[in-house]
């Protein structure tokens, strides 16, 4: 079975005490159909800090996107560049404490993946109206023979009545 590329796994059993840093490339398969197509991959890099069961991660993320321009609706690619701080803590009891952290992991579930967050921050950063260039002059017209000189036949007599 394929596994579904979703975004950054974090394995907690690989991050060690203290500061660390880990480089991903996502595909972010799982989200593929609601985002643009990728030019290429998402390339994350989080810096970790790991205190006991506490991560501060620092994810930094840069991904390139075919979008089309709202004017002239040739395609381009947009790179989205963008950061998220979150917390990562171990799950405790049945009542975790939701304000402590963002995501969570227990002895079931040692990967934390960050896609869902990559996801929104993506989704949030693309722009409502994407211009290929600020100064596009959108979809060219171009216009036949005068419609003004194509005169229905049947307006004739009507015609014939604003001359007298």
């Amino acid at each position: 079975m394929k596994s579904v590329d979703t975004g950054m796994n974090i394995d907690i059993r690989t991050i060690p005490a203290g500061q660390s840093v880990l480089s991903q490339k996502c595909g972010l398969d799982a989200f593929k159909a609601d985002l643009p197509a990728l030019v290429h991959e998402v390339v994350c890099r989080a810096e970790i800090d790991r205190n006991g069961s506490m991560l501060y991660v620092h994810l930094r993320f840069e991904g390139t996107f075919d979008l089309e321009c709202s004017r002239c609706l040739t395609h381009f690619p947009w790179t989205a560049v963008g950061e998220i701080r979150t917390i990562i803590r171990e799950r405790q009891g049945v009542a975790a404490d939701s304000d402590m952290a963002d995501f969570f992991y227990d002895s079931q579930s040692l990967s934390v993946d960050m896609g869902p967050a990559l996801y929104e921050e993506i989704m949030t950063s693309l722009p409502l109206k994407p211009l290929c260039a600020p100064d596009c002059s959108g979809i060219e017209i171009r216009t036949g023979p005068e419609k003004s000189a194509m005169i229905d036949p049947r307006w004739e007599a009507l015609k014939k009545l604003k001359n007298k």
